[in-house]
């Protein structure tokens, strides 16, 4: 078995030292150390990359946010097959912009049934107006 070289002798094989000699540190300065610096104790490698990347994606809570309006819409989407079918249409065609943006959330499959669901009420609600 091999040991695992600490820091500073890490530091020293790979030649990044600051200009006093000291190792340069890698990571956030607010992780607790670690003996391979890692800002996630314990997780694999496409772990961590997951987690930072909905960690700081912006756009991860509107994408999910858009299946969550989606799922509203579908509801007035029902209503208007009864009530109103000429804006059932226009709110099922809504309905289904949300769920092609919700597509590209963590939700897909959610967001797929969606879809279909709208497409559906979209031609129920077109078929009764004519």
């Amino acid at each position: 078995m091999t040991e695992t070289p600490s820091p500073n002798e890490s530091a020293r094989l790979t030649g990044i030292f600051n200009d006093d000699e000291t190792p340069i540190r890698r990571g956030s300065p607010f992780a607790k150390a670690t003996s391979r610096g890692d800002a996630v104790p314990g997780a694999s490698g496409a772990l961590r990359w997951q987690q930072i990347d909905q960690t700081f994606d912006p756009e991860w809570g509107v994408l999910r946010a858009a299946n969550w309006a989606s799922a509203w819409v579908a509801l007035c989407a029902i209503a208007c097959l009864q009530m109103f079918p000429g804006g059932g249409v226009v709110v099922t065609a809504l309905g289904c912009g949300l769920a092609t943006i919700g597509l590209f959330s963590s939700r897909a499959i959610a967001a797929t049934m969606l879809l279909v669901l709208h497409a559906c009420l979209f031609f129920a609600c077109y078929q009764r107006l004519f």
